[in-house]
């Protein structure tokens, strides 16, 4: 694919010029609904008021909400006027957004009072004094707040700014120039802030969508959080560069109303991780006859159980549905597969390097390239990071010289170049000295037909250095006794590789982009094995 060199600004109003009447944004929770005419009027409104206020190019400017409509206006408004979004997780406590908005040096944040009362309200007025960059803070809302403005009135400032004033703005704006910085999950230690650049998440956006089959005619059920990027880049804005509609069913995951969503409005297009997706295709209200209209989208975040890939495409009808593997610090998409692909390789694989990437694999001790079939650590380059934000040490640790972003992720890859994730180099168990590989035994106790999901993790022990557990949710009515699973897994993989504890659960703790928090089962386990 011949590289896209045009900022998110001047793609947006390309596309806008290009499907006025079509449908941009319907969001059925607030009853909004937005052509692609109107959008850009909201757009154009919300950039208006951020120059106003005073916000100029390069300035960090945070938006910390739920899937609200004013969410994509903002963003989009941003990225107009050459500012750096910085998108904070909703559910995301005091410590963590002070570190984000003082380590980005933010000078505005755009804002929802909070998903339960006012939590997001009370955390910025009392953090506010340990914030000395932080100069406006919006609230999307009707009801005002001491020392913040309404969005409703910083959509309303520019009405006297001089003619032509965004317009040399946003054609001020090099694709190269950052556009916004976004942090890591943080759950190894302080989140990273992740500088992303115009140049990448266009190209990353249109090759994907490319990959898909995603054009104008498509709607696109936009659920995942839009805090993170497999929402704000992945979903919402390579559809719409590409004149899709996005339907956001409601705030936060609500399975009944995505269920309604997808059936009323006519989507052709999914996006989750499997534990997203299976809390639609298992609840009580699940009907397939409502999910014809869908046809395409993409599993990511975690492995796909080829059970759950199997009844998506063949029974329920998704068959163009891919499977795709991305990174924060890769602007996105790293390898997808093709929506043609076998079931088998859609869910053993992560598919081929997009058109845009170069992907490798080598060896975790020396850095040298591996032949086919050989394990060691995922490399990406191409459309990357410009750097983690203030932290040089961190960049060069990530980013070697020639260009190369080390993933920590380990795989291989076959002799026509699908890709496969072995596990994490984190997570690799050293127990008695034997490197055991989680993601191996995840996939052996899945071919067990009672089971919905799995998690192997190691954890630490006083002799062994670490021990093994298997927690497992079952299937609906599904009854299989941790012993039987026990005896399975022994005769698949010896013992010298077996969990030594397996556990029935209910659910997982899980981040709120819908990844498991491996880190929380291992101090769940050593509580409950070693100091109970």
């Amino acid at each position: 694919m011949e590289t896209v060199r045009k900022s998110i600004g001047k793609m947006f109003r390309e596309v806008c010029g290009q499907y006025p009447e079509r449908e941009s944004l319907v969001h059925l929770e607030t009853g909004v609904r937005y052509n692609y005419d109107l959008l850009l009027w909201e757009v154009e409104r919300a950039a208006t008021g951020l120059v106003k206020l005073g916000i100029n190019k390069g300035d960090r400017v945070a938006i910390w909400a739920e899937n609200v409509p004013e969410w994509v206006v903002a963003f989009l408004s941003i990225a107009e006027i050459g500012a750096i979004a910085v998108p904070v997780d909703p559910g995301a406590e005091s410590a963590e957004v002070r570190h984000i908005l003082d380590q980005s040096e933010c000078r505005s944040i755009i804002l929802t009072r909070g998903m339960e009362a006012n939590e997001h309200v009370d955390v910025l007025l009392q953090e506010k004094g340990n914030l000395p960059s932080l100069e406006h803070m919006v609230l999307i809302g009707e009801k005002s707040v001491p020392e913040m403005r309404l969005w409703s009135e910083l959509t309303g400032m520019g009405t006297d700014l001089p003619p032509g004033v965004l317009e040399e703005m946003e054609k001020s704006v090099a694709p190269e120039e950052p556009v916004a910085i976004m942090y890591t999950s943080g759950t190894t230690g302080r989140s990273k802030g992740v500088v992303l650049d115009h140049l990448g998440l266009v190209n990353k956006s249109m090759c994907s969508t490319e990959r898909q089959g995603v054009g104008h005619s498509d709607r696109l059920c936009l659920f995942f959080p839009l805090f993170h990027m497999f929402g704000n880049t992945c979903i919402a804005l390579a559809g719409l560069l590409r004149g899709a509609a996005l339907v956001m069913p409601s705030m936060t995951f609500d399975p009944p109303a995505i269920l309604q969503a997808l059936d009323r409005e006519r989507c052709t297009a999914i996006y989750g991780s499997p534990s997203m997706l299976i809390a639609l295709v298992e609840h009580p209200e699940f009907q397939k006859k409502k999910w014809k209209s869908v046809k395409k989208g993409i599993i990511g975040g975690a492995p796909c159980p080829v059970e759950l890939m199997r009844r998506l495409v063949e029974d329920i009808g998704i068959s163009d549905i891919t499977v795709g593997y991305g990174i924060t610090e890769t602007c996105s998409w790293v390898t997808m597969s093709k929506p043609d692909d076998p079931v088998e390789l859609r869910c053993s694989t992560i598919g081929t390097a997009l058109e845009c990437n170069e992907v490798k694999i080598v060896d975790t001790s020396t850095g040298e390239d591996l032949p086919p079939g050989s394990r060691g650590e995922l490399c990406a380059r191409g459309f990357i990071m410009k750097e983690y934000y203030r932290m040089p040490g961190a960049t060069a640790a990530a980013v070697d010289r020639e260009g190369w972003f080390h993933t920590g992720d380990l795989g291989e890859m076959d002799d026509m170049g699908y890709f496969r994730i072995t596990g994490r180099l984190k997570e690799v168990i050293k127990r008695n000295g034997i490197e055991i590989y989680p993601g191996e035994i995840e996939e052996v106790i899945c071919t067990l037909p009672e089971v919905s999901e799995v998690q192997v993790f190691g954890f630490p022990h006083p002799s062994k250095g670490q021990e093994i557990a298997a927690w497992i949710r079952l299937r609906d009515g599904a009854a299989l006794g941790p012993e039987e699973i026990r005896e399975y897994v022994g005769k698949k993989v010896g013992d010298q590789r077996a969990p030594r504890y397996y556990k029935i659960v209910t659910e997982f703790p899980m981040t709120r982009s819908g990844k498991i928090q491996k880190f929380k089962l291992a101090e769940l386990a050593e509580k409950e094995y070693l100091k109970g």
